[in-house]
């Protein structure tokens, strides 16, 4: 699959980086690398078209900041070159490592997960992404049923899976996302459901850890069924947006009788788990 670069030059960088990242996730972008000057976003080609350019333009108007962007296709090619000579592995505490194929792992601790660096979101760069690894430090999943609700590179699940986790689903609705999450489950050694689609695809039986990194629109949509799915005492692990969404996250959650129990904050992003009552 072909990519559209968007190159991002932002000043002041911050808190503008987290904010427009968040902006463009929701236009469709769904790989990011922050750079010294601002960020990378990087969208399907065939999801990039004149509607989507002339909301990056509008986006780029604004008096707050000087923000400047470029434009430019990539071949899928050339993306593992990029990430082999970029990729860097990541720990988060003594816990848990992410690792590429190529590196050595030479991290004492307790758990790794091997992902093959694509343009699945998810491999622990992303605030969020390392936010969601650290919250599920706190559970115990053996035993456990879990739902990894936009799963990416399936190194949430594939990390359920070696915290001994029970009957684990993987849903995605990109195409490519699917077969990158199969491939990393085989380097791990995992095996558990992985299901290409969105919320139709949620099985009925119930969970009791739902994990979903996406973003606030969608986490709104779908915070019905992620309760109704969730048994009583079950754990819902949310991230995928900024802090000035928590009391909208928060209020939403609370009306499906969801408590918030946990919150992790790294660079404007939000990591909020909830109990089900």
């Amino acid at each position: 699959m072909d990519y559209h670069k968007i190159t991002c030059n932002i000043q002041p960088r911050d808190p503008w980086v987290d904010i427009f990242i968040n902006q463009f996730g929701e236009l469709g972008c769904d790989s990011f690398e922050e750079t010294k000057i601002g960020f990378n976003a990087y969208i399907p080609s065939s999801d990039f078209n004149s509607k989507t350019e002339e909301k990056i333009k509008k986006a780029s108007q604004i008096d707050y900041c000087s923000f400047e962007y470029s434009i430019e296709k990539i071949p899928t090619k050339n993306w593992n070159e990029v990430w082999e000579s970029s990729f860097e592995p990541i720990l988060v505490e003594n816990w848990c490592a992410i690792l590429a194929p190529f590196h050595q792992n030479t991290f004492n601790t307790k758990h790794s997960v091997v992902i093959e660096p694509k343009m699945s979101f998810g491999t622990g760069h992303h605030e969020t992404t390392f936010m969601m690894v650290l919250a599920m430090k706190e559970l115990v999943l053996k035993d456990k049923d879990v739902l990894d609700m936009g799963s990416g590179t399936g190194v949430l699940a594939i990390l359920a899976k070696k915290m001994e986790s029970n009957y684990t689903e993987a849903i995605d609705i990109e195409e490519w996302a699917v077969e990158n999450c199969l491939e990393n489950a085989y380097k791990n050694n995992t095996e558990f459901i992985i299901k290409l689609g969105g919320k139709e695809q949620i099985s009925d039986q119930p969970f009791d850890v739902i994990l979903a990194n996406i973003n606030r629109n969608i986490l709104i949509d779908q915070m019905s069924i992620y309760a109704t799915r969730l048994k009583t005492g079950g754990k819902l692990l949310l991230s995928g947006f900024l802090t000035d969404d928590e009391n909208t996250i928060t209020d939403c959650a609370n009306a499906q009788s969801l408590e918030l129990t946990k919150k992790l904050n790294k660079e404007n992003w939000l990591c909020l788990t909830f109990t089900k009552k």
